[in-house]
């Protein structure tokens, strides 16, 4: 073979090569931008997939949300979205168990998030892990837990999230850290934050300001409109618009927290608050309903529930029959509970059938028990309200008359526990009945009271007392405050110790004692005074019209005869025949010595 040949084939050769070495380059650069390209769109897939899963997940789908994440998880296992997918997946799985009831579910899902460092040692969402296990506590009901996962985080982070999370976990756990809540500055808090206004809500609403707890939860309901899914905000929504009087919006908010609370948390106090509701509007069918589903709990709710029936008297006279022996129940109440604050709405309805009845009911009980009267009973998550039970009982206190023969009752009901007695009613009612019964031994019940009726009634304690002067000196001084019936009574009284003719006639002239129970047993003393000052002067005429005023209204005794022999005098020295015969027909037959003297005069 000739050289230029050889060399030929040897150049056709090297040529040969080098294209196959640049066909197999540009192979591998076409396969390794085949796989670039499709790893970006396995990214692009994962991004979609997440962000799906996540607004599922914003929305409270939590089995698409778990769907979509677990597709992102599977295209990006290692990258930014499948890590976070594997914790979005984790909180979603405790969300859906958390909703269907399964509290097995749950714990799952924070041993699942315990597994993220193992799966991803070097971890890039360690905080949203810890952060998303708190979450989980908080559905457990662990608020302890959640509460030290939170502050820890906000230890760390000093981020205002955890801070309110922690709070929030917090107010659950009945707190109301208010200080603390007030060093966060809403103004710098994402657009749209609910938590602030919810957080606050349910601290208003343990602190009983049940005005700015609605106020704080309608806030973060508008910002927030899945917390009507919320068992934990339902609640206290509901309450608060129960405590503030809006009725309507209780009950919407309780059937539909009935509907929301899959782990029946709040079953016994909804059934509590629908029938309280039902009972105030005369539901009575619909208020048996849930009394007979609290029933079948039993417990304190139930009692603290019957014990305020007494509050209801038309459905105890429509429903009685199921409650048997509804006033011993309420004795056995009041006995089960003595020593506890949970037995007052019951012994408040002791004192109310004892007034209803005037006559006390079970005197062991009213005078060992030494009620409180909060405001509100605590008991857990209830709530309940005794202003209206206490204003219904102080209502029938109202219809007792210290003028009459209640007010041996009303002694009575004090001494049977005087501290009770002094909480629920006071004393005014009682220092009227003390005089008005004579009762100067009980002289410390009167001096409690205050200016001007201390001294209106302290004067006349005096006065049955025999210290005439400082009585008079005390009725005088309280006239300027005094109005009505007490400024009246204030005045006879000087008129008669004092013997004041023309205060007295003025009085006469001006009351009318027929229609006054309480001033009528003054009519007789200020007539009979008037008809013996105008006989001593000689003005017979004008005693003759007092006598036979007081003739006409006192009872028969001697001086009731006494009087009408002066009368008989007074017509006989004015020839007043006709007077004088009516004396003396009413002296006949009449086995009284100065009823005989008239006769044997006049007859």
């Amino acid at each position: 073979m000739r050289s230029s040949e050889k060399a030929g084939k040897e150049n056709i050769h090297f040529k040969t090569e080098t294209l196959a070495k640049k066909l197999l380059l540009l192979v591998f650069t076409f396969l390794l931008s085949f796989s670039s390209e499709s790893e970006r769109t396995d990214i692009k897939l994962a991004q979609s997939y997440f962000y799906r899963g996540y607004i599922a997940y914003s929305q409270g789908n939590y089995t698409d949300a778990i769907a979509n994440l677990g597709k992102s998880h599977s295209l990006d296992k290692s990258g930014y979205y499948g890590e976070l997918s594997y914790l979005y997946i984790g909180l979603s799985y405790a969300h859906l168990s958390y909703k269907l009831g399964e509290r097995e579910g749950i714990f799952s899902a924070i041993a699942y998030l315990n597994m993220y460092p193992y799966h991803y040692k070097r971890a890039n969402y360690l905080l949203l892990q810890k952060e998303f296990i708190g979450d989980c506590y908080l559905m457990l009901g662990m608020y302890g837990k959640a509460k030290d996962v939170f502050w820890s985080l906000y230890r760390e982070e000093e981020h205002n999230a955890y801070l309110l999370k922690f709070l929030y976990a917090d107010a659950l756990n009945s707190g109301a850290n208010l200080s603390i809540l007030d060093r966060i500055d809403p103004s710098k808090l994402p657009e749209r934050d609910y938590m602030y206004p919810l957080v606050r809500g349910f601290m208003m609403f343990n602190l009983g300001d049940y005005k700015s707890a609605l106020t704080n939860l309608s806030e973060a309901r508008s910002l927030n409109r899945y917390l009507e899914d919320d068992p934990e905000f339902l609640y206290r929504y509901a309450i608060s618009h129960f405590m503030e009087g809006d009725w309507r919006n209780a009950v919407f908010y309780l059937e539909l927290l009935d509907r929301k609370d899959v782990y029946k948390k709040y079953y016994d106090s909804l059934n509590y608050y629908l029938a309280l509701i039902y009972l105030q509007n005369r539901n009575y069918a619909d208020a048996v309903k849930r009394i007979r589903a609290l029933s079948s709990i039993g417990g304190l709710k139930y009692r603290l529930l019957l014990s305020q029936l007494w509050a209801f008297p038309d459905f105890l006279e429509k429903q009685g029959k199921d409650f048997g022996d509804y006033k011993k129940l309420l004795i056995q109440i009041a006995w089960t509970d003595l020593n506890k604050v949970y037995s007052e709405p019951a012994v408040l309805g002791l004192y109310f059938y004892s007034i209803k009845d005037k006559k006390i009911m079970d005197k062991d009980v009213i005078s060992l028990k030494a009620l409180t009267l909060p405001q509100e009973i605590t008991l857990g998550d209830l709530r309940v309200n005794v202003n209206p039970p206490l204003e219904m009982l102080k209502g029938s206190f109202k219809s007792l008359d210290p003028y009459s023969e209640d007010a041996s009752f009303l002694v009575e009901l004090f001494k049977a526990n005087e501290e009770n007695y002094s909480l629920l009613f006071g004393y005014e009612k009682l220092a009227r009945a003390v005089v008005y019964q004579g009762r100067t031994e009980l002289i410390k019940v009167v001096e409690r009271l205050d200016e001007p009726l201390k001294s209106f009634l302290l004067g006349q304690v005096l006065l049955l007392d025999g210290s005439v002067d400082m009585g008079l000196r005390l009725l005088e001084g309280s006239l300027s405050g005094l109005s009505g019936e007490d400024r009246e009574e204030a005045l006879l009284l000087i008129g008669i110790y004092k013997r004041d003719v023309s205060l007295l006639e003025d009085l006469l002239s001006k009351i009318d004692f027929e229609s006054s129970k309480r001033l009528y047993h003054y009519f007789t003393p200020s007539v009979l005074l008037l008809g013996d000052y105008y006989y001593s002067s000689k003005q017979y005429e004008r005693a003759k019209t007092y006598y036979r005023s007081y003739l006409e209204k006192a009872e028969e005794d001697n001086l009731y005869w006494l009087v009408a022999y002066k009368l008989a005098k007074s017509s006989e020295l004015t020839g007043d025949t006709k007077t004088l015969g009516w004396v003396v027909r009413m002296a006949e037959g009449k086995d009284n010595i100065i009823s005989k003297v008239i006769i044997a005069l006049w007859g």
